[in-house]
């Protein structure tokens, strides 16, 4: 994406050149320094790894468009690493923002969301399988995600306290895009004018 490629034409490597058609990703991409967090957060880095290019190119801000039912919090985390690791700020953008992902959203420099967002918060979940001390080693360890997820959004500017956030997320917590900012995830909702400026 960020450097020459090749197609093979004819039998024959040839460079493809800036004036040629590319997809649309790459295009966004390359020229405005948006970037896609689409479908499930998994074990893949392929938008930290398009983070970090970014930042090694400029420290412009780069934009996150988060589409995303949430995921691993484990490949959550390792993201909000990236994002706090690098020195361009990371504006976030929120279309769809649920469980690991509202953790993303809410770990921008600026913080945006659709005028129809919507953003969800609950406990970390999983399954427990093997014997009786491999359900206390599990058990530990979920603990220590819920602990994790509520520090994290209060790092990020959460409005409530500990116990408040805990009480919230015991199930699933819904919020509108004006919700979600008196909640203190995210600052803005995204506007003709505002996409605009972001995209010069």
């Amino acid at each position: 994406m960020l450097y020459p490629r090749t197609i093979i034409l004819n039998g024959k490597e040839v460079l493809v050149n800036g004036e040629q058609l590319t997809g649309f990703r790459e295009h966004l991409t390359r020229e405005h320094r948006i970037v896609f967090l689409h479908g499930l957060i998994t074990g893949t880095f392929e938008v930290h790894d398009i983070i970090m290019a970014l930042n090694s190119i400029s420290h412009d801000p780069i934009k996150l468009m988060i589409t995303s039912p949430g995921g691993e919090l484990d490949s959550a985390f390792l993201l909000y690493n990236t994002m706090k690791l690098i020195e361009s700020p990371i504006y976030t953008i929120g279309r769809y923002c649920a469980s690991a992902a509202a953790i993303i959203l809410a770990a921008g420099s600026k913080r945006y969301l659709y005028p129809d967002a919507k953003i969800m918060l609950h406990l970390p979940a999983g399954q427990m399988t093997g014997d009786a001390k491999d359900f206390d080693i599990q058990h530990r360890q979920m603990g220590m995600y819920r602990k994790k997820v509520v520090d994290i959004l209060l790092k990020c500017g959460a409005t409530k306290t500990y116990d408040e956030i805990l009480s919230d997320i015991d199930r699933d917590f819904w919020l509108e895009p004006k919700e979600a900012i008196e909640y203190g995830l995210a600052d803005e909702i995204l506007t003709p004018e505002i996409w605009e400026g972001l995209c010069q």
